[in-house]
């Protein structure tokens, strides 16, 4: 038996569904529904009623999600304990690679002055790609975007804000107190693929007839920033982002917004993700207006 198999096991029982819970573990169907089979061979019990429409549990399928539970609790039991008995405490962080602005950044370091012997691991990576390594108990807790789904793990949401243009200083529009989509029309743009809106924000341009003209196209917000504070193009950004030589202008009617906030699993709370918590939920946090 082996944890992977276990945890597939509860993403289906959760999902209802081999294909969104392969989806939520970030695998193929056919790798998921190999593994929870051979769990049931194992265990020589089926333990899925497997529907058309939506997967169920078997009686004994009842009995191991509870024992299921109890066995990821103890697993990470374990690793807080191995962590514990080290010199120094340690906090695997993802943080969303968009979050590289002044309210996360001082939430770090006021965390790691606050509580100097905890080791805090930081990774970043798109919203995709953490989801995927918390699955894969890569990390364990993630300041992220929150979509507002995430019925398997615990959230705390910190501030809203706005995403704005973002140009240039001596761009012609950096005067200007507030824009309308339709003031970027053929305006040189570099598009943030890794944008956690970008799909929702195509189609804001798109109702409102308005074709910006695309010079860059990148993954990496430090290469948008170049560009804006070179005056080659404009970009969308969340508000909070700060940088020399730029100014940020409120798009009238590009309403998207995104809520940032903690994530970390439901039926898992080591000590230094209650802390991290704990001291984030007590920052004052300014919403976007």
């Amino acid at each position: 038996m082996e944890i992977r198999q276990i945890r597939y096991f509860l993403a289906v029982q959760e999902t209802g569904s081999f294909t969104r819970a392969a989806e939520k573990m970030f695998v193929t169907q056919p790798a998921l529904s190999t593994a929870v089979k051979a769990l049931e061979e194992e265990l020589g019990a089926a333990l899925l009623i497997r529907k058309p429409r939506r997967i169920t549990l078997t009686p004994a399928g009842l009995r191991f999600r509870d024992r299921a539970f109890a066995i990821l609790a103890e697993c990470n039991a374990a690793k807080r304990d191995l962590m514990d008995s080290r010199d120094q405490r340690q906090l695997r962080l993802g943080v969303l690679g968009t979050l590289d602005t002044p309210p996360v950044n001082d939430l770090l370091h006021d965390f790691r002055r606050t509580y100097p012997d905890i080791l805090l691991h930081l990774q970043t990576g798109s919203r995709e790609e953490l989801a995927q390594r918390m699955g894969q108990d890569k990390v364990d807790l993630l300041i992220t975007s929150l979509s507002g789904d995430e019925a398997s793990h615990t959230a705390l949401p910190l501030y809203q804000e706005r995403f704005v243009l973002v140009v240039h200083n001596q761009h012609p529009l950096a005067t200007r107190s507030s824009v309308h989509l339709a003031d970027l029309h053929e305006q040189p743009f570099v598009l943030r693929k890794h944008c956690e809106v970008l799909n929702e924000g195509k189609r804001v341009f798109l109702s409102e007839q308005a074709q910006p003209h695309f010079t860059c196209r990148t993954d990496s917000d430090g290469w948008a920033l170049s560009m804006v504070q070179n005056n080659l193009a404009a970009t969308i950004m969340g508000e909070t982002v700060e940088a020399p030589n730029i100014v940020k202008v409120p798009i009238i009617d590009f309403g998207l917004m995104r809520t940032v906030g903690c994530l970390w699993r439901a039926h898992s709370d080591p000590e230094g993700v209650k802390q991290f918590t704990d001291f984030a939920g007590q920052k004052s946090w300014a919403l976007a207006g």
